[in-house]
């Protein structure tokens, strides 16, 4: 196995379809990847170069985030109100163009 990590833009919501495939996790880098050795094709998907920015930054491009104080527990509603996960912050936030009135219990 090579130690080469090719980084994957694989959101949250995909994580157990990338770990089917062979997708591997990297617990520093917060991030999933494959290895150079392996076959691309079933996470081409995943591949996006710096033209195609991830969702999180095509969010920010479209305004701010509210972060959420969202307990484990609350995270299926928060979810199903339109909440999204923020790998990298390791938050829950509305995103920007959402009410965020139905989130008012986790918003500082």
């Amino acid at each position: 196995m090579s130690d080469e990590k090719i980084f994957l833009n694989c959101p949250f919501d995909d994580k157990e379809e990338c770990k089917s495939l062979g997708g591997k996790w990297d617990g520093d880098a917060r991030k999933w990847y494959i290895t150079d050795d392996m076959e691309a094709a079933p996470f081409e998907r995943w591949m996006q170069g710096d033209t195609t920015p991830a969702p999180a930054a095509e969010e920010d491009a479209q305004g701010e985030k509210t972060y959420l104080n969202c307990p484990f527990g609350d995270k299926d509603e928060c979810k199903s109100l339109g909440g999204r996960w923020d790998g990298d912050v390791r938050k829950w936030y509305v995103p920007a163009g959402v009410d965020p009135a139905p989130f008012a219990k986790w918003i500082d």
